[in-house]
């Protein structure tokens, strides 16, 4: 589904990211681990137009998506959660769910039925939410908006376990009926029990892209410093 081949990119002159190959395929569920300022973020904004692409390519659904141009990939049913969630803060949640509504797409979950704050507090400004409640609601939205790939920065990111587990079912759903998942998360191991595949980033480079096993477990432990 999304296809990412000698990508560099960053902001300005600054160069973050470094030749990143990878695929996401339809279904699949990629964790993209890293340790803090190894270039994760800015990846994910390069891939889609947020950040300056200094070579590489990138190609959805088999189109060449073309840099600087997030309305791309927004066209061809693919969502980011940005690290900073994404949300409209002087609109409602209700507002904000709405503009994320995709016409003649539902996804596989029910947002609302997994984040019932949603319908709680839908008549509430989103910039007036607690960071939790905003995660929940730019999760909901990434959903609602991306028909064929979902992507999430900072997965976990102010959410108490219950909800995560309930994410994580959420996305395992979504994938289950045909939509591709990419998530970053600062809690590896828990995010290594439910992907298929993982990305680990080192320097703005890509080091690792396998299937998760045993062995990957270990290699990024090592990487990671874990242990």
């Amino acid at each position: 589904m999304l296809t990412v081949t000698a990508l560099s990119g960053g902001y300005g002159q600054a160069n973050v990211v470094r030749e990143a190959d990878f695929a996401v395929g339809t279904g699949e569920i990629v964790a993209l681990l890293g340790r803090n300022g190894m270039g994760k973020t800015t990846l994910l904004r390069t891939v889609f137009g947020l950040a300056d692409r200094q070579g590489g390519e990138v190609a959805f659904a088999g189109r060449p998506v073309p840099p600087g141009r997030p309305d791309v990939l927004a066209r061809l049913g693919a969502s980011l959660m940005p690290e900073d969630r994404g949300v409209f803060p002087t609109l409602t949640v209700e507002e904000n769910l709405a503009l994320a509504t995709r016409r003649s797409f539902a996804p596989a979950v029910d947002v609302h039925a997994l984040f019932p704050l949603l319908t709680e507090r839908r008549r509430q400004p989103a910039g007036t939410l607690s960071g939790g409640q905003k995660q929940q609601l730019g999760i909901a939205r990434a959903l609602l908006a991306g028909r064929r790939l979902v992507v999430v920065d900072e997965l976990t990111q102010g959410l108490q376990p219950s909800v995560v587990t309930d994410v994580v079912a959420a996305l395992q759903r979504v994938a289950a009926s045909g939509v591709a998942v990419l998530v970053v998360d600062q809690q590896p191991d828990r995010t290594l029990d439910w992907c298929h595949r993982v990305l680990l980033m080192e320097s703005g480079r890509l080091v690792l892209d396998t299937p998760i096993a045993a062995e990957t477990r270990r290699r990024c432990h090592e990487l990671l410093m874990l242990r």
